[in-house]
């Protein structure tokens, strides 16, 4: 498009007449324009050249990188679904917002953390209200770690979720009330995908049925405001069982939105109005009915209930309304039960795709009084062999793979600063490592897999990966004390060989009873100690609670030794009998104290004891 063409799209795109003709379009409204006037790829173009202008100048548009990863999802411009991860994250790379940049941090924000728990969602809120570049760099986070294959560029993830935002924002839009712009319809589509089955349409009175019941269409025109309905059911939130979500009017004309149950639709004056009795019943019931009657094409609690009530109404022309309001209660009771049990925050087939088991671990060590991070990993691809037809279980043989770790550091910002290949570890291939130079700006880490299995000439891969915070380096004074952060893991054994690793274990956190918890630490002194120098320092490890987990109470396995350690360097490790313990989630806390000094520096490891 030549010069004069953009000018006349942006012209449109202004308003004639709105803008004085000095005004000049941010490289966004550009973009804007030419995507309305349906260039889309061009204003990829001119948002991928304006992003280099804008880095240049120390600055970073969040509209430009949502607005990119927007087009290409709403146009299938699959070609450009690596540039749509690295704009969106150059976009909310923490540069200081302006109003417009600081609305759209918001705005993000609030589609991203709809996809986590509520608490943490309500907590970003709060923060970007006061800190929105921290919001920014929280979103920014939150879409790294969520990326399924964090070796490729694509993030197949944020891709989905984008396509669900835009069809949602073309089909779910009775009202605008979610962070997406859509219904409540839309904030479920975008978390969960598409149901399995809907069922929707107006609940009513039957005709017929009123008559039987005696019932003058008059009394139930007062009552009956025919709200609209619609019931989405998923198969995939709860493993062997459906889940149902119901939406509707409230009060049976009020928004449409998601409700516990029927009872959020049905109007008010139908149960409390003085008018609303006959015969001796509110008309309350008498819709109760009628509705779960429509609602029972769904099946599953509807079919019930309507099965219920049906056998209610059928043992006598008038029931009880003492009996039928025990009933209303308690389907008001379950439906509050039902809403509160816990469910995935969002869930998605490239989620729940196969993947590979790893475990993996970062600590800060010194290496010749130099600030280092040893990482180590082990992982095995969490598949199933095909079987032949009437085969032995037990004669099945796993197919060969290969295996690739890859260790990539990140600042601040988030942007990556090192991506290193970890090294296998000779006699234990399943095991990788590597040691990273750490530089004060490093302050993420991503440890991620890649199992290629082969079988009948076809390759299939299963990805995995593992996040970590990286806390300052070490440092050490000429004369001073320094402790590693600790290292967990099982004691080695002859189905978990360790081979020729820095460590004499096998790096875990997640833990049987029967298994020996090995803690491993490095003790350094200044380059002032004379080589082989002893000194005595008191060690204590046990297990204590994690703050917020799932118990309150210490572990019973506790070591506390004084430790005789040779300088400049000494390496130790101790084993825990978990035998005695019960499950749950612990730190293993490492405390070591230099009695001359009376000094202690404290380390811990999260880890789990699983249950029997």
């Amino acid at each position: 498009m030549g010069a004069s063409g953009l000018t006349t799209l942006l012209v449109l795109a202004a308003g004639v007449g709105a803008q004085s003709q000095e005004t000049v379009a941010s490289p966004f409204e550009q973009g804007q324009a030419l995507r309305e006037a349906g260039n889309p790829e061009e204003a990829l173009l001119l948002w991928l050249r304006a992003r280099d202008s804008l880095t240049a100048a120390a600055a970073a548009d969040p509209r430009i990188g949502v607005a990119f990863v927007e087009t290409v999802a709403a146009h299938a411009l699959e070609r450009y679904e690596e540039a749509a991860a690295s704009m969106f994250y150059w976009a909310f790379s923490g540069q200081q917002p302006d109003d417009d940049a600081r609305r759209e941090i918001m705005a993000e924000g609030a589609r991203t953390f709809s996809l986590a728990d509520s608490t943490t969602a309500d907590r970003w809120a709060d923060v970007g209200r006061s800190a929105p570049v921290a919001l920014a760099l929280a979103v920014k986070r939150f879409w790294i770690e969520t990326d399924p294959t964090p070796t490729t560029m694509t993030n197949e993830r944020l891709i989905e979720h984008w396509r669900r935002v835009v069809y949602a924002r073309n089909n779910f839009v009775y009202n605008r009330s979610s962070p997406y712009d859509t219904d409540d319809r839309g904030s479920f589509y975008v978390r969960y995908g598409e149901p399995d089955r809907i069922l929707r349409g107006h609940l009513g009175v039957s005709g017929s049925e009123r008559r039987l019941m005696g019932l003058s269409e008059e009394y139930m025109m007062r009552f009956d405001r025919q709200p609209q309905y619609e019931v989405w059911r998923y198969a995939t939130l709860h493993p062997g069982e459906f889940t149902y979500f119901l939406f509707g009017n409230t009060e049976g004309t009020g928004p449409f939105r998601a409700v516990t149950g029927l009872h959020e639709v049905i109007p008010r004056n139908a149960r409390y109005s003085p008018a609303a009795r006959h015969q001796g019943i509110r008309a309350y019931h008498y819709l109760e009915y009628f509705y779960y009657a429509d609602l029972a094409r769904m099946g599953g609690p509807y079919g019930r209930r309507f099965n219920q009530l049906s056998n209610l109404w059928n043992q006598s022309r008038l029931p009880r309304e003492g009996t039928l309001e025990a009933m209303t209660q308690r389907n008001i009771d379950d439906d509050a039960v039902a809403a509160a049990r816990p469910r995935p925050p969002s869930w998605s087939e490239i989620d729940s795709a196969p993947r590979s088991a790893l475990s993996a671990q970062a600590a800060r060590v010194l290496q010749e009084n130099q600030p280092r991070v040893l990482v180590l990993a082990v992982s095995s691809p969490l598949w199933t062999p095909p079987a032949e037809a009437d085969s032995i279980g037990d004669t099945l043989t796993l197919e060969a793979y290969s295996v690739r770790h890859t260790a990539v550091a990140r600042n601040g910002r988030f942007d990556e600063v090192i991506r290193a290949g970890m090294l296998p570890i000779a006699n234990a291939s399943h095991m990788s490592t590597v040691v990273l130079r750490h530089a004060p700006e490093l302050m993420h880490l991503s440890v991620s897999v890649r199992h290629e299995v082969k079988h009948a000439g076809r390759a299939a891969a299963y990805p995995g990966s593992i996040h970590f915070e990286l806390p300052p380096p070490l440092s050490l004074e000429p004369s001073g004390v320094e402790l590693s952060d600790v290292i967990v893991g099982i004691a080695p054994r002859p189905e978990y060989p360790v081979g020729d690793g820095p460590v004499p274990l096998l790096p875990a956190t997640r833990f049987w009873q029967e298994d020996l918890l090995r803690v491993y630490f490095e003790l350094y002194r200044g380059p002032a100690t004379p080589p082989g120098e002893t000194k005595d320092f008191d060690v204590r490890i046990r297990l204590v609670p994690v703050p917020g987990g799932d118990r309150e109470d210490e572990g019973r396995a506790a070591i506390r030794v004084n430790l005789e350690s040779a300088g400049p360097t000494d390496r130790h490790f101790f084993d825990l009998d978990l035998r005695n313990e019960r499950p749950g989630r612990f730190q293993v806390l490492l405390e070591v104290t230099d009695p001359a000094t009376g000094a202690t520096r404290t380390r811990a490891a999260p880890v789990q004891l699983l249950g029997g």
